[in-house]
Parts: C-alpha cells; sequence; structure tokens
C-alpha cells in the first residue's frame, strides 16, 4: 500500500462526512473506483454520508456481488436510500442477494413515500413481547442482533404498542417477574406515513432519542432516532437546493479541501482501469 492510499484510508476512517462530500464532487467512475478499492469497514461509512443520488450513481458501475455487500455494510435505513435511485429490475437481483431478514427490512422501508418517517426509520428496533419474563427478556437483550436503540420496545401477539421496558428494570426484577409488569407507556409514537417536516420540533424529542414508529392499528414497525431525522431532513434540503458553481466552490474549506480532493483523485489515478482489461 502507497503511502497515498494510508493517508486517504485515514481520512476515510476518521472523516467519512467530509470524505463523502469529496466523492459527491468527483465524477461517479473515480468514485466508484475508491469505493470498490477501499475495505467494507471504511467505506460503509462514507456511503453512509453521501447524498443517496450520488452513492447510487457510484453502486450502478459496480456488478451485483459488490453492490449487495456495500447495501449489507450500510445497513436499511441507507440502504433504501440508495435503492430508490436504481431502477426496479437491478433492485430486484440486489434484492434476492441480501440475507432474508434484511431483504424484509428493504422491502418494508421501500413501501413506504420519500419524505415520510416510514421511509427513514430502523425497522431493526428490539421489540419483546409481553408474555415474556423478565429473566427470558434479558437473554433475549443479550443476544440480540437488532439495533438497540433505546430500551427495548413492549408489544403485544398483534404487534400493537405497549410501550417499552427499561434495561434497569430489568436486571432489578426477579427472574419470572412477567413483562407486563414492568413495561412502560410510551406517550409520544409517531405514525409511520407522517411526513418528516412536521417532525422537527415534536415534544418527544425533549424525552427520548428514539421514537417508536407504528402503523395502522398502533402496530410496531420501527423506530427513528432524533439523529436520523436530522440526516433525512438535511438530505431533503440538499437534493432540493439547487446547487451553481460559485456556491459549490464557496462552500469547500479551501486549500484543505482541495488537498484532499486531489489527494482522493491520486490514489483513484492509480487503481487499476477494470473495463480496458478486455479490450485489446
Amino acid at each position: 500500500m502507497t503511502s497515498s492510499e494510508d493517508l486517504t484510508f485515514a481520512f476515510l476512517e476518521t472523516h467519512p462526512a467530509d470524505a463523502a462530500r469529496v466523492l459527491e464532487r468527483l465524477a461517479p467512475a473515480s468514485a466508484a473506483a475508491l469505493l470498490q478499492s477501499t475495505p467494507l469497514r471504511l467505506v460503509a461509512p462514507v456511503l453512509r454520508q453521501m447524498l443517496p443520488i450520488s452513492g447510487a450513481r457510484c453502486l450502478e458501475l459496480l456488478d451485483d456481488t459488490e453492490t449487495a455487500g456495500l447495501l449489507r455494510g450500510v445497513g436499511a435505513q441507507a440502504g433504501v436510500a440508495l435503492l430508490r435511485f436504481l431502477g426496479a429490475e437491478r433492485r430486484a437481483r440486489l434484492l434476492a442477494q441480501l440475507p432474508t431478514a434484511l431483504t424484509i427490512a428493504y422491502d418494508l422501508l421501500l413501501g413506504y413515500p420519500e419524505g415520510t418517517v416510514g421511509a427513514w426509520m430502523d425497522p431493526r428496533a428490539l421489540a419483546l413481547p409481553s408474555d415474556m419474563t423478565a429473566s427470558e427478556s434479558l437473554e433475549r437483550v443479550r443476544r440480540a442482533d437488532e439495533s438497540l436503540i433505546a430500551d427495548p420496545y413492549v408489544i403485544d401477539r398483534n404487534q400493537r404498542l405497549l410501550g417499552y421496558v427499561e434495561l434497569a428494570d430489568l436486571l432489578r426484577a426477579n427472574a419470572g417477574t412477567p413483562l407486563t409488569r414492568l413495561v412502560r407507556t410510551s406517550p409520544h409514537r409517531l405514525p409511520a406515513q407522517s411526513l418528516l417536516a412536521g417532525l422537527r420540533d415534536h415534544p418527544g424529542w425533549r424525552e427520548a432519542s428514539a421514537l417508536p414508529v407504528v402503523d395502522r392499528g398502533d402496530r410496531l414497525v420501527g423506530a427513528i432516532t432524533h439523529a436520523a431525522l436530522q440526516r433525512a431532513l438535511a438530505t431533503e434540503q440538499r437534493i432540493s437546493t439547487p446547487r451553481h458553481p460559485g456556491n459549490t466552490l464557496s462552500g469547500i474549506a479551501g486549500a484543505y479541501w482541495f488537498g484532499v480532493a486531489a489527494l482522493i483523485q491520486a490514489v483513484v489515478g492509480l487503481l487499476p482501469d477494470e473495463r480496458s482489461k478486455g479490450e485489446p
């Protein structure tokens, strides 16, 4: 590995949001080449920070196996935003290569219109059935592979949201204590079809950093964090704001930005041209 590659990888790892801004300014082929040659653990955080339309343009230039790997790495929230900008045929091929649980999450999110809470929620929020005991619930938490955004939610067998349970309460409770005795009411819950634009000042954010998302009949379908809401609003604003050459240049932090862009472009130039391998 060259010193330029070392510096680029270090920059991608420590400043994923800044790196995303640089990659958005590169030609899609150059940005795709860098994503292709970089370890997934470094690529995923950067791709999550990119404008979905810019990231999708890069994915269009990668094969299905590489793209499916990146979609697994970025997770459902960012992945579905990328998939929205890919053609239906390719989207179906990619979903067929993903693990079943992730495919279900993607299908669920793709069913909600852009600009709604449902399109940006995390569908893997941990939910515990109300007929579990405290010890069973703790064991479920310990081996959870879902996103533990906050204290676990509690649902009935119809997936109706009953509330949440604090981990501290689970740890203090006797092993056989029914979860129904520990559940706390969730005063704030967001309809999946509600628009993001009206939630910036929702009173629920004064009490929690993540709020449950419900569908018809109060059925729990996921959760959304305040951070995810802010990213969604920022993404929509950036997509809807027209860019002008003068504004773009003025938004770059002087020589630092140009230096980083030049460094990444230099590394891209060192990558083999995959398209030329089959040419005489």
